[in-house]
């Protein structure tokens, strides 16, 4: 028996009879290879054809469609952010939520009406007076950036790129104006694009509490509660910052209106709105209100009353970072401000002013998706036990429709088949 099992089970006898008597250790049979098979079938080819195609409908649909994405996704945001008094009149008056949200429209529209009919007779005033000064105020703008520049004995240079910068602004402060004019003429793209919005928000509401069951469903049964964790965490990151932002915007616009009529500047009124406005554009905003302010008291008043201003914005400043935004934003929404500002750069390149204001939103659903989907399943992957170690002998198997020469036994290539 001995002869038959062959020289290596004869030295591998002798090496265990050795061990045994304690003069050498006893060696490990070698660790066989595992197999490692890979089949792809005729449906993987198929499954993964389908996943490129999706891929490239994605991506036509991204380009072609994209004013369509983006009405859908500011009716996602305004749809969550007045999601919390819909549900209250649904529960506590029992008011349908087509009906919950057509009131709140209601109410919007009767306080737009309200700020319309005291603010639009002054702001008419104060545009007009801007736009019949413009040529003296680019006068006295030039003839101070020549005194600055004589005063430190700026070159020749210098005195060109002011020349140059005094031009660019005759030209571009008369187009600035007539931005109200281009968008009146636009005004029935405007109207429909705001009717497609009210009226998505108004079927999201309606829909989304028996559409909700039907995405769960889709997913494991042991998953479905972690889901829906997220989905609810979604919902509070837009509904959270619309709210935020609403209260920023009025807050800062209110104050910034009061102390620039208090100080003495002129056109209080629209710089109040304009600072109201760029709270839509979160850091970068209040910077560009604070600068056309100072510009605004430079020309018409003086370099003194410009640095009031500055001063009057820095503490402007200094009350949102430490009162609104921790109070406000804060809870809903907490995102680095470099990825903010990030994603504002990313979004003026793609939509202009427009993707400004959308860029932190879809940061904050990005920021909850990688949180609590990518993060999660990145450690899940990690923490995996390794493979034991020994060599990996991989196969891929092809499996067509009609069997190889290899599945036939007998056939030459086939296991067992005589050579």
């Amino acid at each position: 028996m001995a002869e038959a099992r062959g020289p290596r089970a004869a030295h591998l006898m002798d090496t265990g009879a050795a061990s045994s008597d304690g003069s050498s250790p006893a060696v490990q049979p070698a660790t066989p290879p595992r197999s490692l098979n890979v089949t792809i079938t005729p449906r993987s080819i198929w499954l993964a054809m389908a996943l490129i195609v999706a891929l490239l409908v994605v991506i036509v649909l991204v380009t072609k469609a994209q004013s369509a994405l983006v009405l859908v996704f500011v009716a996602l945001i305004l749809a969550e952010g007045i999601r919390p008094p819909v549900r209250w009149l649904n529960q506590k008056a029992h008011v349908p939520r087509p009906l919950g949200v057509l009131l709140i429209y209601l109410a919007a529209l009767l306080v737009f009406a309200l700020l319309v009919a005291l603010l639009l007779q002054p702001v008419v005033v104060q545009v007009s007076t801007l736009s019949s000064h413009v040529p003296d105020y680019l006068k006295q703008l030039q003839t101070l950036i020549n005194g600055i520049l004589q005063a430190f004995n700026a070159n020749a240079m210098f005195g060109q790129l002011a020349t140059q910068f005094a031009s660019a602004l005759q030209s571009v402060v008369p187009a600035l104006l007539g931005v109200p004019v281009t968008a009146v003429s636009g005004v029935l793209g405007i109207l429909f694009g705001v009717v497609v919005i009210l009226t998505m928000t108004i079927f999201w509401l309606s829909t989304t509490d028996g559409f909700s069951p039907f995405v769960l469903d889709l997913f494991p049964t042991e998953k479905r509660e972690e889901v829906a964790s997220i989905f609810g965490e979604l919902s509070r990151a837009l509904g959270g910052y619309v709210r935020g932002t609403l209260v920023n915007m009025v807050a800062i616009g209110v104050f910034t209106g009061l102390g620039l009529f208090i100080l003495g500047v002129p056109y209080a009124l629209l710089l109040g709105i304009l600072a109201g406005l760029t709270e839509l554009i979160p850091y970068l905003g209040p910077w560009i209100s604070g600068f056309v302010a100072v510009v605004v008291a430079v020309i018409t008043v003086d370099p003194l009353k410009a640095v009031e201003v500055a001063v009057f914005f820095v503490l402007i400043q200094q009350l949102e970072g430490n009162t609104l935004q921790p109070l406000v934003m804060s809870r809903a929404v907490h995102i680095n401000p470099f990825v903010v500002l990030v994603a504002i750069t990313i979004g003026v390149e793609l939509l202009g002013v427009l993707g400004a204001v959308l860029a932190v939103p879809a940061v904050a659903v990005l920021q909850v998706l990688v949180l609590r989907v990518l993060a999660p399943a990145a450690r899940r992957a990690a923490q995996r036990p390794a493979p034991a170690a020994g060599p990996i002998e991989a196969r891929a198997i092809v499996t067509p429709d009609t069997p190889t020469s290899s599945d036939v036994p007998g056939a030459p290539g086939a296991p067992g088949a005589q050579r």
